[in-house]
């Protein structure tokens, strides 16, 4: 346990001096203070995140969001199970695997969980972009024509299960 706090101090430390992140802020919308980002790819990916459009701060990433191709159905994923566009999942390079997000379409204000079972080309970072949506997760948040959304993505926690429509009307 004290080797993961140590861990995590010297991960957010390293990333502060880089410039890859800002000091934390407290959002009402974060729910844990436990760091959900993945520093490794972070460091990995420095030099392809657009700064100008991708904000990073500890579990609180602003950004652009775009969906799968429904020919990606059936395909694995990198946690090794196969991706479906009418599960509650989705691609990104700077959370770790299996963490929860709530991904917030800034245009509208509508809200989706999803969890992060997959990863993006690593180019599209350099486009802006942070997270790639299943349809269905897209279909929530309703995307503009051209699918691509203004999002703010906060993580939740960690799990194994996807998230179900009705978990976001939970209290």
């Amino acid at each position: 346990m004290k080797k993961q706090v140590i861990h995590s101090i010297v991960c957010v430390y390293f990333m502060l001096i880089c410039g890859s992140i800002q000091a934390q802020n407290i959002h009402a919308n974060t729910l844990t203070t436990e760091n959900y980002l993945d520093s490794v790819n972070i460091k990995k990916y420095k030099n392809k995140i657009d700064t100008k459009r991708i904000k990073i701060e500890i579990n609180h990433i602003q950004g652009i969001s775009s969906f799968y191709s429904k020919s990606l159905n059936g395909t694995k994923t990198s946690t090794g199970e196969r991706f479906y566009n009418n599960k509650f999942t989705a691609a990104c390079n700077l959370y770790k695997l299996n963490t929860i997000v709530r991904v917030t379409n800034l245009r509208n204000g509508k809200t989706v969980l999803v969890r992060i079972n997959d990863r993006m080309h690593p180019n599209m970072l350099r486009k802006g972009r942070v997270i790639d949506l299943s349809q269905s997760a897209a279909k929530q948040l309703v995307f503009s024509s051209k699918g691509l959304v203004k999002v703010m993505v906060d993580a939740i926690g960690y799990s194994k299960k996807n998230p179900k429509l009705d978990d976001l009307n939970r209290p």
